[in-house]
């Protein structure tokens, strides 16, 4: 049966086979789906180039008995300035890894697909600071997953005074009365509060506009890549690279 057309971007893509591929797309019709694309690994193959990670696409596909097909694909960006740049690809790759993480199948978010376009285009076309785009990314994906970090009151008693410890564990802010040194527990000046409220309510296309202090965003970006290992209870394959290529 067909299903029609979908629009969608490719998350990963799996060999099967001797000329077929297994591709996982987020889409903005049914979420995330593994679709058979038969003959993608021939020379001459017409959807070849669709079946590569980063494809934004219109895609045709067929529901099966048990797997999607691929009927036909009309690229729509390929985001190829991404892939010609290692700093760009690693933090993409992070960006798709985490999009795959935190998505069951076939279940329809179109604000975490507007998410995921949005970051890739802004990673593409601008010279924004990755460091920034990937911390900003982190928050937004880890709040729209239904772990949003609480920034503007204390977690446990929600004053909004005297905030200056983030929980991890608690999940957010904690004010100097509730506090207890105790888990995983970091002390925040108040420009690094600032910040992470900033980064809250910011849109990504205007990443560009804001000022920030290097030191303050880089250790927001430690606080939340402990958050997201903390209550995905997953490790990363891409963010490995993202820290080798700053190590180089």
């Amino acid at each position: 049966m067909s299903l029609g057309n979908v629009q969608g971007v490719v998350l990963k893509s799996i060999n099967l086979g001797e000329s077929d591929k297994i591709i996982t797309i987020f889409t903005d019709k049914l979420g995330k789906i593994d679709v058979v694309a038969h003959g993608a690994r021939k020379p001459k193959s017409q959807i070849a180039s669709s079946t590569l990670p980063f494809c934004y696409c219109k895609f045709s596909i067929y529901k099966g008995k048990n797997l999607y097909t691929l009927s036909q694909s009309q690229i729509i960006e390929s985001f190829q300035r991404i892939i010609m740049d290692l700093e760009k690809l690693s933090l993409g790759s992070y960006i798709l890894e985490m999009i795959d993480v935190l998505n069951e199948k076939e279940a329809k978010n179109v604000y975490m697909l507007g998410l995921l376009l949005k970051s890739l285009y802004l990673l593409s076309d601008s010279d924004v600071d990755l460091e920034l785009l990937k911390t900003t990314f982190e928050y937004k994906i880890v709040s729209l997953s239904g772990y949003q970090p609480s920034v503007l009151n204390c977690v446990k008693c929600k004053s909004n005074e005297e905030l200056h410890f983030f929980s991890i564990t608690d999940g957010g802010m904690v004010c100097d009365k509730c506090f207890v040194n105790k888990g995983m527990v970091y002390e925040l000046n108040n420009s690094e509060l600032d910040l992470l409220r900033t980064l809250r309510n910011i849109k990504l296309e205007d990443l560009r506009n804001i000022n920030y202090n290097k030191l303050n965003l880089k250790r927001l970006d430690e606080i939340m890549e402990k958050y997201i290992s903390y209550y995905t209870e997953r490790e990363f394959k891409s963010l490995n690279l993202i820290k080798e290529i700053k190590r180089s």
